[in-house]
This record gives C-alpha cells, sequence and structure tokens, in this order.
C-alpha cells in the first residue's frame, strides 16, 4: 500500500516547491493542480498581448508582483524576473530591477501572454506608457478588448470588441506558481543566484 501512494508524494513535494519559490518572490498562491495539462501550453512574457491587434482577455486572480530587470535579445526584449535576495547584487554592478505587476492574457486563439507593467519610480511616479497599459489590460478583465498606442497622446488605449463576438475565455486548469514557472524559470529567465548565466555576463565573469 506504501508504494502506491509514492508516486502521488513526489507530485506534491514537486509542486509545493514551485510554490515556494513563487512566494519567495513575495506572490499570493492559490493551490496548484493541472500539471499534466500544463505540458501542453506554452506561455510567453511580452510588452504587450500579440499578435499586435488582436483582442484578449485578462485573467482576474494573476497579479503577482514580481522585480524585473530586461534584457535587449536583437530586436526583442526580454524579461527576467529576480529573486529579492539578488536585488542588491544586481544593484551593486550597476544593473537596476523594476517592481513589476504581472497580468496574463489570452487570446482567442488560445495564445497565452504574460505582460509585466513597470510600477512607479524611485520618486513615486509611473511611467504614463505603463499607467495606460495597465488600465487596459484591467479593461480586459471583464470583456474582449484590443491594445494600440495612441501616438498623439502619448498612452495606450483599448478598443472592446462588439458584443457577443467571442466567448468567454478559456483558461489553463493550472495555479499561479506553475504559470510563473512556465513563463520564467523554465527559460532561464529567473536570476536566484550569482551563478546565473547573466549575472556572470554582467560582472565580466562570463567567459566570452
Amino acid at each position: 500500500m506504501a508504494d502506491d501512494n509514492k508516486p502521488e508524494l513526489k507530485i506534491v513535494e514537486q509542486l509545493d516547491e514551485e510554490e515556494a519559490e513563487f512566494r519567495s518572490l513575495r506572490c499570493d498562491l492559490p493551490g496548484v493542480t493541472g500539471a499534466a495539462a500544463a505540458g501542453m501550453l506554452t506561455i510567453g512574457v511580452g510588452k504587450q498581448p500579440t499578435p499586435k491587434h488582436e483582442f484578449f482577455r485578462t485573467h482576474r486572480d494573476f497579479r503577482p508582483l514580481v522585480h524585473l530587470v530586461t534584457v535587449q535579445a536583437g530586436m526583442d526584449v526580454n524579461f527576467v524576473a529576480v529573486a529579492p535576495g539578488m536585488i542588491e547584487p544586481l544593484a551593486s554592478i550597476g544593473i537596476r530591477t523594476i517592481p513589476s505587476l504581472l497580468y496574463l492574457t489570452v487570446t482567442p486563439r488560445g495564445a497565452l501572454k504574460v505582460i509585466p507593467v513597470g510600477g512607479p519610480n524611485e520618486e513615486g511616479e509611473q511611467n504614463e506608457w505603463n499607467r495606460t497599459k495597465e488600465l487596459t489590460l484591467i479593461d480586459g478583465i471583464d470583456g474582449w478588448v484590443r491594445m494600440y498606442a495612441d501616438l498623439e497622446d502619448k498612452a495606450y488605449k483599448s478598443f472592446p470588441a462588439p458584443a457577443g463576438r467571442y466567448g468567454e475565455p478559456k483558461w489553463p486548469e493550472i495555479g499561479n506558481a506553475k504559470i510563473f514557472r512556465m513563463a520564467f524559470r523554465d527559460k532561464g529567465r529567473l536570476i536566484d543566484s550569482i551563478d546565473h548565466v547573466l549575472v556572470q555576463k554582467w560582472a565580466g565573469r562570463d567567459r566570452g
């Protein structure tokens, strides 16, 4: 009988580790479920929902606050999460992290993307692009919207889809901790030690 329980105990232990990591980044956690389905999902991270001008919905309950650093990769910008214990070490080598709220969006075709919104700076002021992006993402909680940039006003705005155009969004049956892991750690985009390849590069300790 004991042997039959071992696989289950191993799964619980694994999910507990994910929840512990997520909690260490100062995020609220519900239970983690649906691990099997997670393997079929892809969760991207980007400055806005893609493809561009696609309608989307925003998850009502996924809104963790974590520190991020941006990394230029060709024409793209990658968002990398930073564990609390690495904020000061990064600052000591001139790398500034930004506290950011993460929003989870889904398109009518089921594409999932985490959208970071940078918070206020040290003076308590928030970039207008970030402020209006957040308002647009919040609009997506209760209805399908499309995000676009109003260059004249230097702000993001939302355009609502016609009533009844799309049905209810289909969210993955997994918890917040696994969503975060799939979007960041599984892609090597979580800095939690000085051994991370990006820290070694920024400190000039990589091998070129």
